[in-house]
């Protein structure tokens, strides 16, 4: 997976009437150039779609025939297991164009992924490319009024991925301490797991919630960050604003000009469950050797493959190291009971509401949410055999946030 590797870039340029398709490649004298006849418009009224359904149903639709045609010439041109870096253009920067399935196959399915903001910032990043340094610094569940619940959870399975690693969890988790410790040690990762903000007004004001107060794009790029990848677990760290030229400015950019030559952000705000699920995974594969993309490519399939009863698996291991902290196992519970729903098992999704219902420990907004929930189970009635193998995270929503935008190795 070194020198042999075959990497293409597949650029996208949107017109007012069309998209154009470039693919370079290490084999090709010139750029092969394909004509989609999509005009910009129709395209941010798709994307504006895809964002409002993500908001209000939680669910990724990514099959509007637009969207299709215009990821064919990619599919087309590229071989099984290319490195192949996308460059989005306009509100393609919105979407996770791996994603897209062109006769019931992703990009993803067929090759790892990366994005790069512009073929000249591809080159910024390989320059920029760091040897292995096994340790980590890991920030995360700083206090606030909206717990993640599962962001401590996160860091410590991380931590464990790394021979050496700095943790600063909770009220430790202070944009001073960030700051100092991000530039005190050469590292393979900064781990980030909090809030994100974008503010659309002012980019460079958008940033990472933290104990202290919001580490800003602004503050970023007055670090000199010597890091092999930054993680943004957060959501909407992806997201950018876009100037005239198509310009980006928000967190990843500022990222990437801090030193790191690699990034990985969420396209919107994600689930709390499987992001944890996938990131641990993308770590581990890191940890044995895979380069990023590979690592993420690997981390999206598996979750994708996991059914139901894996996750509830999982999320009743999460909850037996979590007896201490009522918020936190009221999150696992109510997760529980929504895949209980999902399945069809309603009296076993009541009798999980009721559990959270029982600590009193929970929040307001938890048990509300449990009420709602149990009454709602009851009106349904019995169950109508659960389908337990019915895969949990196969909507995109789940597994296709995050993408690697940068360096792939």
């Amino acid at each position: 997976m070194g020198s042999e590797q075959r990497v293409v870039i597949a650029e996208f340029y949107t017109t007012a009437d069309r998209v154009l398709v470039f693919l370079i490649s290490p084999d090709a004298d010139e750029p092969e150039c394909a004509t989609v006849e999509i005009p910009r418009q129709q395209l941010r009224e798709v994307a504006e779609g895809f964002q409002r359904r993500l908001r209000t149903t939680s669910a990724a639709d990514l099959t509007d025939d637009a969207l299709v045609r215009l990821m064919e010439p990619v599919v087309r041109w590229v071989r099984p297991g290319d490195m192949v870096y996308l460059v989005p253009h306009d509100v393609l920067h919105t979407l996770p164009l791996q994603a897209i399935e062109v006769d019931g196959v992703s990009l993803v399915d067929r090759c790892p992924v990366a994005t790069v903001p512009s073929a000249s910032v591809l080159r910024y990043c390989g320059f920029k490319r760091k040897g292995k340094r096994g340790n980590a610094l890991i920030v995360a569940a700083p206090p606030d009024r909206r717990p993640l619940v599962f962001a401590r959870e996160q860091a410590l399975t991380i931590a464990q991925r790394f021979a050496g690693h700095d943790l600063l969890l909770g009220g430790e988790a202070t944009r001073a301490a960030l700051i100092e410790r991000a530039g005190s040690v050469p590292r393979d990762v900064l781990h980030i797991s909090s809030h994100g903000v974008f503010d659309s007004t002012n980019p460079l004001r958008s940033g990472i919630e933290l104990a202290d107060g919001r580490l800003t794009a602004e503050d970023i790029l007055g670090l000199g960050l010597d890091v092999n990848l930054v993680t943004l677990a957060a959501c909407e760290s992806g997201v950018s604003l876009r100037r005239h030229g198509d310009e980006l400015v928000g967190l990843a950019r500022a990222l990437l000009y801090a030193g790191s030559p690699s990034v990985l952000v969420s396209l919107w705000p994600v689930d709390e469950l499987s992001t944890t699920m996938l990131l641990d995974r993308f770590y581990e594969r890191l940890a044995k050797g895979l380069g990023k993309a590979h690592a993420l490519r690997d981390a999206q399939l598996w979750l994708r493959g996991h059914t139901v009863r894996d996750v509830l698996a999982h999320a009743a291991a999460t909850r037996s190291r979590l007896s201490d902290d009522d918020v936190s196992a009221c999150a696992v519970h109510l997760e529980e009971a929504a895949l209980l729903a999902m399945v069809g098992d309603y009296p076993g999704a009541a009798r999980t509401y009721r559990l959270v219902l029982a600590l009193a420990g929970g929040t307001v907004e938890q048990h509300e949410a449990a009420h709602l929930g149990a009454v709602r189970m009851d009106l349904i009635g019995d169950a109508a055999d659960p389908a337990f193998d019915t895969l949990a995270f196969a909507d995109p929503y789940h597994w296709a946030s995050f993408i690697l935008i940068g360096d792939w190795l």
